[in-house]
């Protein structure tokens, strides 16, 4: 569908809706119709990215080039590749800002203007650079490759909000009104449950593995515990290396999954792992 056409086809839909819920008495169908018309408000949002991308694009292609021989403008960008390679960011930026001045529509320089961008994880903004370079450069595979590898960066590159609404999450902890979760009170889940702190932020295979290993080792530790007590009957009892040995395993896992959600609180987020998804063919048009 035209991008134009979806962007009025979903402000009408939207509209219905909100005349619906205005309508509505039932809270449960108020809610419902909330929830589809946040859906829609956020392929709206798409929508409208698409639109000024496209135009952007055009606009982009149109644009005059100052023309310069073909050695200069070479010789400017192997420079500029050079500085890239070396990670000199300022002579980088300025080679970059003469090459896009004498040749904006060369496709080595978009392709060198994305790598900057990507290097600096900025994938959503890379994305309409590469389109461009393989609008001009259809045959380059170097760029076509690049476009598929950011545009599912791109994609993942949202907040747990954006991923949660794409269906990305794989957390049963997780839901609409989970979005806003802290990384500081998953820590202090942790504190009481290794493991369950990394469920709550989505973090579901890692935080199973921090459980299961810390009950496999607090299992057979409360166990030879119980035992050597026993035996005993409570006088002459004796720490055994078994029972320090599996006390110093349990210690070590609840540390590190205590200290590793410490350190995503302090960074404000989770290091969330997004689902795998198939390497798109590098040889097809990549939309």
């Amino acid at each position: 569908m035209d991008p134009s056409a979806q962007v009025a086809e979903l402000k009408a839909e939207i509209a219905r809706l909100a005349a619906k819920i205005s309508a509505s008495s039932d809270s449960d169908i108020v809610e419902a119709l909330k929830f589809k018309r946040d859906a829609l408000e956020t392929e709206l949002v798409q929508a409208i990215q698409k639109v000024t991308e496209a135009k952007a694009l055009e606009d982009a292609i149109s644009e005059p080039e100052v023309e310069l021989p073909d050695a200069d403008i070479e010789k400017l960008i192997r420079a500029a590749r050079a500085h890239f390679a070396a990670e000199r960011k300022p002579a980088l930026r300025e080679a970059l800002a003469t090459l896009e001045k004498a040749a904006p529509n060369h496709p080595d320089v978009l392709e060198l203007k994305a790598d900057q961008l990507i290097a600096a994880k900025d994938f959503v903004s890379a994305v309409p650079v590469l389109k461009k370079a393989r609008k001009i450069s259809p045959k380059s595979k170097s760029i076509e490759e690049k476009l598929a590898q950011v545009s599912l960066k791109a994609a993942y590159a949202g907040s747990i909000e954006s991923q949660l609404r794409a269906g990305l999450s794989d957390s049963p902890f997780l839901n609409e009104g989970d979005m806003k979760a802290s990384p500081t009170a998953a820590t202090f889940a942790s504190m009481f449950l290794p493991g369950a702190g990394h469920m709550f932020i989505g973090q579901t295979t890692k935080g199973v593995v921090y459980l299961c290993c810390w009950f496999l080792f607090m299992v057979p530790l409360l166990q030879i515990f119980k035992n050597e007590f026993m035996r005993s009957d409570g006088k002459n009892f004796e720490v055994s290396m078994p029972m320090i040995f599996l006390g110093f395993l349990a210690l070590m896992t609840y540390m590190l999954a205590l200290f590793e959600l410490a350190a995503i609180a302090k960074r404000g987020g989770s290091k969330r792992e997004v689902p795998t998804r198939p390497k798109p063919p590098v040889d097809l048009p990549f939309e």
